[in-house]
């Protein structure tokens, strides 16, 4: 073999080992469980529950240590449970979603200390949500702050302990399921050595079945010498590589059913677009996924509930000041006090939008006759010294007021409290293709355009903004933009 060859096999045999790890990872992650994911994740909600008491049983100690004022207020026991049970339940789901119990992320806590804290951060921040609502005095301060810090460290704890009972059980051989390898080429190579640098999986190279055992190391025999192969090696689990001939894998299989030992495929790389892929099922039928988009679906679970929290909050909070904007706008110009608009949402969605009416009751009709005096670039229309806005219009733009009604929409769904903004019909007619990936989220009443370049005229910096939140979207985004566009509302920076 030349060495450009061989220069060329370590290529792809270092693409196939991120393939294959990938795959085992992904394989074990759904593979059917022993059972354990349960027991844990009891354990995890025990760990939060006591983790409370021990808070509020050490809350003066707590508070010197802080330097808090001790908690005078006795939180009655019934109160203290339900607070501990809901957050525990909300743990145990949050880590549900990150896919916490699988087999695989209990037998290596390293890998899943990331997920662990994503998942309590988000259960954190939804019964913080919940005490709030429910009032300042539900649970002390204190205990709701230190019981998360408690809970996460016994976890950790917990998973950290069971990562080294499960590699002293690897390392005494209890447990492992003996692997044989059909097929001795590239993604066998690659399989072999993943397998045996990662014994957290308990999973024991035997080794590999070829039909030319002589060419390649760890041959145990031809398919040929299956059954004997079989018995002598105590195989659990057979995995086919790409390139083995139909007829041979239900040769095969037939005899590991015989048998009752797991049989599974490592599929084609297909040039490299499977690397990394999971496998995943419509209905009954396996499929593999070359490309998945994930959906978010916890994060986006969290998103609306902070939506619903700050859209009725805030209109709470502003219903005075919603009822004197009402008459003042009726007061100042003669038409509706609210202006419905269509606009253009998720996926192209039509909904009405709702703002405080600011331009005079034909504004739409004088919009063509203006396009002449447009100062924004691309799909969009906007005139700082538009001759429609009325007095009071101007004030109301000034400090975003007359955008308050769309928190109606925030909480109908149409809306999100952060996202990129929605647009008009006319606008969204004049879009260039990559404009309408956009739509993708959910539109908001503010986003990192408003608190980053707010009065750029130029759409392309807008598009180029919203697609930049669409693709590092997570829930502390959205936290950041709305803190920073409180400052920005304040200082009276719209037009």
């Amino acid at each position: 073999m030349s060495t450009q060859e061989v220069v060329k096999e370590q290529g792809n045999l270092l693409e196939v080992s991120h393939f294959a790890g990938t795959q085992i990872h992904r394989a074990l992650a759904h593979e059917k469980g022993t059972g354990l994911g349960a027991a844990v994740a009891m354990l995890e909600a025990l760990i939060v529950i006591v983790s409370g008491y021990a808070a509020y049983s050490g809350r003066d100690f707590l508070g010197d240590l802080v330097g808090v004022s001790p908690v005078d207020v006795t939180t009655p026991p019934l109160r203290l449970f339900v607070f501990l049970l809901t957050y525990a339940c909300l743990t145990v789901i949050c880590n549900a979603a990150q896919n916490l119990y699988s087999d695989a992320a209990i037998r290596s806590a390293r890998g899943a200390r990331v997920r662990i804290l994503k998942g309590f951060m988000v259960s954190s921040m939804i019964s913080i949500m919940i005490v709030f609502i429910a009032g300042e005095q539900a649970v002390p301060r204190l205990i709701v702050a230190s019981t998360p810090l408690f809970s996460l460290a016994g976890v950790l704890c917990l998973r950290y302990v069971m990562e080294r009972y499960n590699l002293k059980r690897i390392e005494r051989g209890i447990g492992n399921q003996h692997v044989l390898i059909v097929g001795s080429g590239e993604v066998g190579q690659a399989f072999r050595s993943y397998l045996q640098s990662h014994t957290q999986l308990g999973k024991t190279f035997c080794g590999f079945v070829d039909w030319e055992p002589g060419t390649r190391p760890f041959c145990l025999g031809t398919p040929d010498d299956l059954p004997r192969i079989l018995t002598e090696n105590f195989i659990d689990e057979i995995y086919f590589t790409p390139s083995i001939s139909r007829d041979l894998v239900v040769r095969i299989v037939l005899e590991a059913r015989r048998q009752r030992i797991g049989v599974k495929v490592v599929p084609d790389l297909y040039g490299g677009l499977a690397i990394g892929a999971g496998m995943n099922y419509i209905g009954s039928v396996p499929v593999l996924e070359l490309n998945r988009q994930p959906i978010p679906a916890l994060g986006l679970f969290v998103k609306r509930l902070m939506d619903l929290f700050i859209s009725t909050v805030t209109l709470a909070v502003t219903s005075p000041l919603l009822l004197l904007t009402a008459i003042a706008v009726k007061i100042d110009s003669p038409g509706p006090i609210l202006y419905k608009a269509w606009r253009v949402g998720r996926k192209g969605r039509k909904f009405r939008c709702y703002k405080f009416r600011t331009m005079c009751a034909d504004a739409d009709a004088q919009k063509n006759g203006l396009m002449h005096m447009n100062e924004r670039n691309g799909a969009t229309f906007k005139i700082v010294d538009d001759p429609r806005i009325t007095r009071l219009g101007r004030f109301l733009r000034k400090y975003s007021i007359d955008e308050l009604p769309q928190l109606f929409n925030v909480f109908k769904g149409d809306m999100s409290v952060v996202g990129p903004r929605p647009h008009p019909e006319d606008d969204f007619k004049r879009y260039d293709l990559e404009h309408f990936r956009r739509l993708d989220v959910t539109p908001g009443l503010t986003g990192l355009w408003q608190v980053t370049a707010r009065h750029d005229p130029s759409f392309e910096k807008n598009v180029m903004l919203d697609l930049e939140y669409i693709e590092n979207w997570n829930v502390f985004l959205d936290l950041r933009i709305l803190f920073k566009t409180i400052p920005v509302v304040f200082r009276g920076s719209g037009h």
